[in-house]
């Protein structure tokens, strides 16, 4: 049986995964090179072809030292509740990591790890926006190492060693099936993606440009010279316009099927693990206290799908918050259980209202001036440049009007509520947006007020947590105090109390 109580090395198939990484960074920073050296060449092909042997040797000899120094000079072991992880070659270096501080407990298996059996294993605390330890192990150690880190989670919380560990707990697995999935994505904002599309177009552009300033100077020459040839008619602008929104559609599709692939969710007492993706399989596996905020959002589409999206999001400085905020579960319908697996023993779903507060028309008009400016500016530019002044006034009342629908939704919707165990935002536009929050969660709770706050009696309230802070702008001063009092004091004072009712 594997032990992790003495320093060891990773499982063996983590050099040959270090090596192919090794070897496909170092062949992407000297891409533009070994380019360079293809075009300009005067070499006959015998030569050039010795050429490019050498600077494959050079590459892979490179490429099989840095492996090696990564995989030999790095061990780990557990010892008690701790998890430590040495690594360096001419400078070492230690990290000590207690488990009841991990924040969230990674995996990937992409396509070679799958060949090889391995996994991708990674620890991230709140000490750093970058994952703290990464360990490549085959599935019987990370069976074990699994094993292990959660007997350490159990030992930390428990400082009398007479106390018997917990009994095993309930376990809740669900499945997200692929054509929900699929709905679920369907059913966001279309915009993101043209933010997909765009991000692949910048890589291309980026890569092209670094070939040659010549060789990009004659394609931009001859679209140029060529693109005046033909002169597309509305209905080709029509068509063209459709089969890009249809790319756009398949690369957004394509990049949520990739990532959220066969998604499970697994519900224990205080962990919640979620496995996907379609040729790379992630896992992340969060505790309950580890998360701060639960968000689930139902826009028009996803009401008539039957469908919700749901995030968790943890503290800004964990590592997966580079993905989009937190964790995201496409589709599903599972809000309601999630909240209360969430909650746990402290809390419930149907809580008692004690205390709520819904913005007034302050909200709308901050969210409608600042469009309506936009919109009367654009139409300005466009009366000026165009001398076309119905289209320009018809495009800045067309702007206007969906921006007052906007902002008269984002009125509509936006609320807080006080529950026994947690509070309740709501808050989105054209999405219905719910934000929970426990009240052990929150750092901190600001008041802040306008130079309108004299004349309207309406101020905003800020509440703080590690996951950033939440909003709900254009509250009566009375409803904003009690609410205020009630998080930081567990109570509300008297004169608020009249006040609100």
């Amino acid at each position: 049986m594997t032990d992790f109580s003495t320093p060891r090395r990773m499982s063996p198939g983590a050099f040959v995964i270090m090596f192919l990484k090794s070897f496909k960074d170092i062949v992407g920073a000297a891409f533009v090179a070994l380019v360079y050296m293809l075009y300009n060449s005067h070499d006959s092909g015998g030569r050039l072809f010795w050429k490019f042997a050498l600077a494959a040797g050079i590459i892979l000899t490179y490429s099989l030292a840095v492996a090696f120094t990564r995989y030999y000079f790095r061990k780990f072991h557990i010892e008690g509740d701790k998890l430590i992880y040495t690594r360096g070659l001419a400078e070492k270096q230690t990290t000590i990591i207690p488990l009841s501080r991990i924040h969230t407990l990674r995996t990937k298996r992409g396509l070679v790890y799958r060949l090889l059996s391995m996994r991708g294993v990674a620890f991230d605390t709140l000490a750093s926006d970058k994952q703290e330890v990464e360990l490549i192990l085959d599935e019987r150690d990370w069976q074990m190492l699994l094993e292990r880190v959660s007997k350490g989670e159990n030992f930390a919380h428990i400082t009398d060693d007479s106390v018997a560990l917990p009994p095993p707990v309930k376990d809740d697995t669900r499945s997200i099936s692929n054509l929900n999935i699929l709905k679920g994505a369907l059913c966001q904002n279309h915009l993101k993606g043209f933010a997909v599309l765009a991000t692949v177009t910048l890589a291309l552009f980026d890569k092209i440009s670094q070939i040659d300033d010549n060789a990009t100077d004659r394609i931009i020459e001859y679209i140029g010279t060529h693109a005046g040839d033909v002169m597309p008619t509305a209905w080709q602008c029509l068509c063209l316009l459709v089969a890009i929104y249809l790319i756009v559609m398949a690369l957004w599709t394509g990049k949520i099927a990739l990532r959220y692939d066969n998604m499970t969710l697994r519900m224990t007492d205080n962990l919640l693990t979620i496995e996907s993706g379609l040729v790379s399989r992630f896992t992340c596996r969060l505790a309950r206290e580890k998360t701060t905020v639960l968000t689930i959002k139902r826009n028009p589409l996803e009401k008539i799908a039957g469908c919700q999206t749901i995030s968790l999001q943890q503290a800004e400085n964990a590592t997966d918050s580079k993905n989009e905020g937190g964790i995201r579960i496409y589709g599903s319908n599972l809000g309601d259980e999630l909240l209360a697996w969430w909650l746990g023993n402290n809390g419930s779903v149907n809580d008692t209202t004690l205390l709520s507060a819904a913005s007034g028309i302050g909200l709308m008009m901050r969210r409608f001036i600042p469009h309506l400016l936009l919109a009367a500016g654009g139409a300005a530019i466009i009366m000026i440049s165009t001398k076309l002044a119905l289209a320009a006034v018809m495009a800045g009342a067309v702007y206007a009007a969906i921006a007052a629908v906007r902002a008269a939704m984002a009125w509509k919707h936006s609320s807080i509520e006080l529950k026994e165990s947690y509070m309740k935002i709501n808050r989105g536009n054209i999405a219905c947006i719910r934000e929970y929050i426990r009240y052990r969660d929150i750092q901190s709770v600001a008041i802040a007020s306008t130079p309108f706050t004299p004349y309207t009696g309406r101020v905003s309230i800020n509440v703080s947590t590690n996951a950033g802070c939440a909003t709900v702008s254009s509250l009566a001063m009375n409803e904003a105090l009690a609410i205020r009092n009630y998080i930081l004091d567990g109570k509300v004072s008297l004169s608020a109390s009249e006040s609100v009712v």
